[in-house]
């Protein structure tokens, strides 16, 4: 069991049922590095000293906005890892369940691979020749972000990805603070207009959001989801890139 915590966003997660913590922070770190995307050696090693491997059912929770643990979940399906299931609810309703402090890993032998599937990995280049295509692309950020008017800390330019959909992140949540459930997910997708024959694009800001936007529309039968990891943060980097207000 995997606790994604990210301590610079939500501080320090209680640890239950011998969970192992996984600080996103530098999960996020690592994965801006050049190249770092595209190469199993380095993080393979890191997966190891969670004890992850290619066989063993992987549980992850987080602090209940599943976005730290869709993360974590994303990459370790990228490198080849066992199955891994993020937990709706997060510490809250798990601790409901399963009493315990953390546990110490036991590395493990685990060799990890470029999967890339059922969740495809993009970059700016593959991103910006999807443009005006048939790709639906998804901005899952809030709509203030999306139309310009807030910036966050490393954007380097407002606004949004041209031709992008905006569907807040946020609404994959009911009002209970639960994911919502495949057929209202479902419902939700086909209302903005996102359809299931045609390739799908999400994106946020640094990933997150984006990885629990990509984990959800396989759950709810997309056959084509690509996933932007880098996101706005990147593209926006680029002065060549076009963006939208």
């Amino acid at each position: 069991m995997l606790a994604a915590e990210s301590k610079a966003e939500s501080g320090p997660l209680q640890l239950v049922g011998g969970a192992v913590p996984v600080d996103v922070d530098q999960l996020t770190t690592l994965s801006e590095q050049p190249g770092a995307l595209l190469d199993p050696l380095v993080f393979g090693q890191l997966f190891r000293t969670w004890g992850v491997d290619s066989t063993t059912p992987i549980v992850i929770y987080d602090d209940g906005a599943a976005k730290f643990a869709a993360r974590v979940h994303f990459l370790l399906l990228h490198f080849g890892a066992a199955p891994s299931f993020i937990v709706n609810g997060g510490v809250q309703e798990l601790a409901k369940f399963v009493s315990g402090g953390g546990g110490l890993a036991v590395p493990s032998q685990f060799n990890a691979q470029v999967v890339n599937e059922p969740i495809q990995l993009v970059f700016q280049e593959e991103v910006l020749a999807r443009l005006g295509g048939t790709t639906q692309i998804v901005d899952v950020r809030t709509p203030a972000e999306y139309n310009g008017d807030l910036l966050l800390p490393g954007d380097a330019r407002p606004g949004h990805i041209p031709g992008a959909i905006n569907l807040p992140e946020g609404e994959f949540f009911g009002s209970n603070g639960f994911i919502l459930d495949t057929p209202q997910l479902q419902e939700l997708f086909r209302s903005r207009g996102i359809v299931e024959s045609r390739p799908v694009l999400v994106y946020c800001h640094d990933g997150a959001k984006s990885s629990l936007a990509a984990t959800l529309m396989v759950q709810c039968g997309y056959p084509d989801v690509s996933l932007y990891y880098l996101s706005y943060k990147d593209w926006s980097e680029n002065p060549d890139l076009p963006v939208e207000l």
